[in-house]
């Protein structure tokens, strides 16, 4: 008698069929279906071999590697890299999610250069020359700038110095150098916000760090910042500069002729924070073309004597309370409509109460030797 075998019958004995292969070709890759424990973890060499066998379909490979990874766990740490490699070689999501969960833990070294992408946005740089500061005559460098992904991050804005030809000056003291030698001054920064604004930050120069023999140097100074730890951050900047050091500057004062049309003082403005009075020069200059040279406002009482003031950035040699604009004249005669210097009040040192002062205003070389007096400016001033 012949027994008819019902669908349902053949369907689970192809079921059975099935799965006896795959289980023999678990066997054959080497990685699956033991008890937990009854085999040591996967290798990246098991996992690899699995995905390249060729007894079963891709999608089974991964199936079945997948069931051994959740069993046994790998021995090795799921990188960039190594996920990478077993991609192209065949694994799809689950598997990689599989081996992620049940590897090491990815070690990663985070270092400022790898890991964090700092940039910065450079805006404008201005130099004041001829400005004294702790007893040394040099140029005061402003840099304006905003900083980005460097929140806490310790770096510095590192100033360069070039000759005409790009070529590094040499430095000759160890006193304002990078570590190959090369003249250079640093300014540590630390930046507290991501972004971070820099409206006006502040680099002193001596000249005599310049390291340069008595001559007339056109030079360049190339602005970058730069991980504390070494490396660049970002190329900011290069700027173009004159520096005339010893005879090479010539000072016939006796040549230069000045004519003042205009002076006057708006008061109680504020600058960057500061409340003082904005003095405002009007006038023409003959004799300074291509020279670095300063107007120069100094404070006197009606009895002569000049106010003095300890501060480097509004005080001359002597002591003297001053404020200064610098120029360069790029033709003689020369005429400048508005040049404007700004004191704050809380740099004018004097007693309390109400003070007849008066600005005396001249012209000067940029190492502060006076070439002509301008004029005086009477005001009152009221110290609180």
């Amino acid at each position: 008698m012949k027994v008819r075998v019902s669908s349902q019958v053949k369907r689970n004995r192809l079921l059975l069929i099935v799965a006896f292969a795959l289980i023999s070709s678990a066997f054959s890759l080497g990685v699956a279906w033991n008890p937990a424990g009854a085999q040591s973890k996967l290798t990246l060499a098991d996992v690899l071999t699995g995905l390249k066998s060729t007894k079963v379909t891709l999608t089974q490979r991964n199936t079945l590697l997948t069931n051994a990874v959740w069993k046994r766990g790998v021995t090795f740490a799921l990188t960039a890299e190594i996920e990478k490699e077993l991609r192209a070689t065949g694994a799809n999501n689950t598997l990689i999610d599989a081996i992620r969960e049940n590897g090491p833990a990815v070690i990663t070294t985070v270092t400022p250069r790898t890991n964090v992408k700092a940039s910065a946005l450079f805006q404008n740089l201005w130099v004041d020359y001829g400005v004294t500061e702790g007893g040394q005559l040099g140029m005061r460098i402003h840099v304006k700038f905003t900083a980005y992904k460097m929140k806490n991050l310790d770096s510095y804005l590192a100033i360069y110095f070039l000759d005409k030809d790009g070529t590094t000056l040499k430095d000759n003291n160890g006193k304002f150098n990078s570590s190959s030698g090369d003249v250079a001054v640093y300014k540590e920064l630390i930046p507290e916000y991501d972004p971070k604004d820099y409206g006006d930050l502040a680099v002193f120069m001596p000249y005599s760090e310049l390291d340069l023999s008595d001559g007339n140097w056109d030079l360049k100074m190339d602005v970058k910042l730069i991980y504390k730890a070494g490396g660049l951050i970002q190329d900011l900047t290069k700027e173009a500069f004159n520096y005339k050091k010893g005879d090479s500057v010539n000072k016939k004062s006796d040549s230069v002729t000045a004519k003042v049309n205009r002076v006057w003082v708006d008061y109680d403005i504020t600058d960057e924070g500061r409340r003082g009075m904005r003095i405002h020069v009007s006038f023409e200059v003959n004799g300074l073309k291509g020279v670095d040279s300063l107007i120069v406002a100094r404070v006197q009482k009606t009895n002569g004597d000049y106010l003095l003031n300890n501060r480097s950035d509004f005080s001359n040699d002597s002591g003297q309370l001053q404020t200064s604009f610098t120029m360069k004249p790029g033709f003689d005669p020369a005429v400048y409509k508005d040049a404007d210097l700004f004191l704050p009040y809380d740099e004018i040192k004097i007693a309390k109460g109400v003070w007849n002062l008066k600005l005396d205003i001249d012209i000067s070389y940029a190492d502060g030797e006076l070439i002509q007096h301008l004029d005086f400016h009477d005001f009152k001033f009221t110290q609180p």
